[in-house]
């Protein structure tokens, strides 16, 4: 009884503490991407929402595969695909961040690609 042993699983997931981190993730870079638009006053409600589409597809299938992956044993590569994805978000939520004017250290500024000279097209090359 494969849909039994999915329900249970799918109901298990929000006692998963890296599923939580991924959902807190994304719950965060939608909300500093938000704030960052009305910051820098540049809110487009297409790009709000192809964002906010994005993000709840990218929820929604990790929600319907991670069962899956628990039942076949394969819980710690889906966790680690999980994991991935919150350095991702954390990532995009430090260079919302500083594309608000929040101080980021520098030492972290030179790693972030939307926050480095390179992206801004200050470098002493061009």
């Amino acid at each position: 009884m494969l849909h039994i042993e999915y329900i249970k699983h799918l109901s298990a997931l929000i006692d998963n503490p890296v599923f939580f981190a991924f959902f807190l993730a994304v719950l965060i870079d939608v909300m500093t991407g938000f704030v960052k638009s009305l910051v820098n006053k540049n809110t487009t409600s297409s790009k709000g929402l192809s964002g906010l589409i994005k993000h709840s597809t990218l929820l929604l299938i990790a929600s319907v595969l991670y069962p899956f992956c628990d039942i076949y044993g394969a819980s710690g590569m889906a966790d680690m695909l999980l994991i991935f994805y919150i350095l991702f978000y954390a990532i995009s939520i430090t260079e919302n961040l500083g594309q608000m004017g929040i101080p980021i250290p520098t030492w972290l500024k030179k790693y972030i690609y939307k926050l480095s000279d390179d992206y801004r097209g200050d470098d002493d090359e061009k």
